[in-house]
């Protein structure tokens, strides 16, 4: 009898046993396309150099890096380094805030180094398997798994998403982890790791990342563009606060060097203030309007991206900005 009860037993363990995934070998295979990348942005009211760190995952053999946008999208230089712990310069050639999502550009691809295969987004499932690698608080080529826990679109809990949908999982995010890659069990990319909602400020199994259609047909479909301009959208009460006669706008507050905005003559804040809760940079530029469309809220944002698409290279593109208390025009030739 007891012999029988140590079978049964077995019999019992073994499938709840064959159930847990072992990821070393995905691990090994995928890991190499993922990096570490090392960001360093000046202030202009402050002489220290401010750094960042994020992950990112080379998908094309040209070399081009997948992160998060608020990784990378206001850094003046961008240090992309391997598992091996060579280090290669990248540069941003397209961001989109709103969804934070960004494409780099390797200065130089390294050898026998794998790409990740972007996977099918649509075809996940809540409760499907996945995993995480990254460099949570600056350990690097960390993995963590766990389980798709919900699927969310448009402006959910509040964080603006231009369009497309993004996952919700319970697999351990942490600061470090921002732009890293999501895998699936068959090691395709299907997820590129945003946020984390927090009390603690550490992970609580809530973790978000942009799904990979997503960053497909925003940034690898369509014309890219990096404007390297960090703002804040311009309020009632904001407007009142600075005696600004409008009550729409983008006032910029940081302005990323060898970016369009610099290369266009747009101005960034100077001067720290508190404004309520908010501490801003107040003296730059305030952004009006783009291509003749003033800027009212994100559908204004998709309806600018889409005029500027639609212009031919050469073509100008006229923005209106109030400066100093006085309107004034710019304008730049479409690259």
């Amino acid at each position: 009898m007891k012999s029988y009860l140590i079978l049964f037993v077995w019999l019992l363990i073994i499938p709840a046993a064959c159930l847990a995934t072992d990821l070393s070998k995905l691990y090994e295979r995928v890991d190499p396309s993922v990096v570490v990348l090392h960001t360093y942005t000046s202030s202009p009211v402050s002489t220290e150099e401010k750094q960042g760190l994020g992950s990112g995952v080379v998908i094309s053999e040209d070399g081009k890096i997948l992160t998060a946008a608020h990784v990378v999208h206001s850094a003046d230089s961008v240090h992309v380094e391997f598992g091996n712990g060579n280090k290669y310069l990248g540069k941003v050639i397209g961001s989109v805030p709103s969804a934070d999502l960004a494409v780099l550009q390797l200065s130089q691809m390294p050898e026998n180094i794998p790409v990740a295969k972007l996977g099918d987004s649509d075809s996940v499932k809540i409760g499907h398997e996945v995993f995480v690698i990254g460099s949570p608080y600056g350990l690097h080529h960390t993995l963590t798994s766990g389980h798709i826990s919900a699927r969310h679109t448009g402006d959910a809990l509040g964080k603006l998403l231009l369009k497309g949908d993004f996952f919700q999982t319970d697999a351990a995010i942490n600061p470090g982890n921002s732009g890293g890659p999501l895998f699936n069990l068959q090691g395709e990319v299907v997820g590129i790791v945003s946020h984390i909602e927090t009390r603690s400020g550490g992970n609580e199994g809530l973790g978000f990342a942009v799904s990979s259609n997503t960053a497909r047909e925003l940034l690898l479909e369509r014309e890219n563009y990096w404007t390297g301009i960090t703002g804040v959208a311009i309020t009632p009460e904001l407007a009142r606060a600075i005696n600004y006669p409008f009550n729409n706008g983008i006032l910029i507050q940081a302005i990323a060097n060898d970016s369009f905005a610099e290369r266009i003559g747009l101005r960034e804040g100077l001067i720290p203030a508190k404004i309520g809760k908010r501490e801003l940079l107040l003296g730059g530029d305030i952004i009006v309007s783009v291509a003749g469309i003033t800027i009212k809220g994100d559908r204004s944002l998709q309806e600018i991206r889409g005029k500027v698409e639609s212009l031919n290279p050469g073509d100008s593109i006229d923005f209106q900005i109030y400066r100093n208390g006085v309107q004034a025009s710019l304008s730049s030739a479409k690259p």
